[in-house]
């Protein structure tokens, strides 16, 4: 695997998205479906807008400790993503080196980069896709 690697080659390309106005339970239900931890949030026009990561679900999650099931149903059912994505986001273009992007997620302490073609988006980056991409590295020189 060469080193001058870019974002496209590792990427998790076409994510799923998540509209601004879904509920939370809509979000957690999602990530457990699909079985990922950050979903990309997209306006009704196709722009990104934020991003919804599971650690945000959980902090807005009631406490199952004092709160009861119902209280629990009615704020997840009840609360639009929009309220708690993240939206000053940092993001990445395909064609950027992975080396820059990795840097960046490490720099900051992100877990994923949305990645942009312009105003599309197109993918995104994780930490597992480094991961992944460093396994591959490792394996191809013993």
């Amino acid at each position: 695997m060469p080193f001058n690697l870019k974002v496209r080659d590792v990427m998790t390309p076409n994510p799923v998205t998540l509209s601004p106005e879904e509920s939370l339970m809509e979000a957690l239900q999602m990530m457990r479906l699909r079985k990922i931890r950050r979903i990309p949030v997209v306006s009704a026009a196709g722009k990104l807008v934020g991003l919804l990561t599971e650690g945000d679900l959980k902090r807005a999650e009631p406490s199952t400790l004092s709160d009861t099931q119902e209280q629990f149903m009615a704020v997840m059912e009840g609360t639009q993503v929009n309220r708690i994505m993240i939206q000053n986001l940092v993001t990445t273009t395909p064609d950027t080196l992975l080396i820059d992007a990795a840097r960046t997620l490490f720099r900051n302490k992100y877990g994923a980069l949305p990645v942009l073609d312009g105003e599309k988006l197109v993918g995104i980056l994780t930490d597992n896709d480094l991961i992944g991409a460093l396994v591959k590295v490792l394996e191809s020189h013993p």
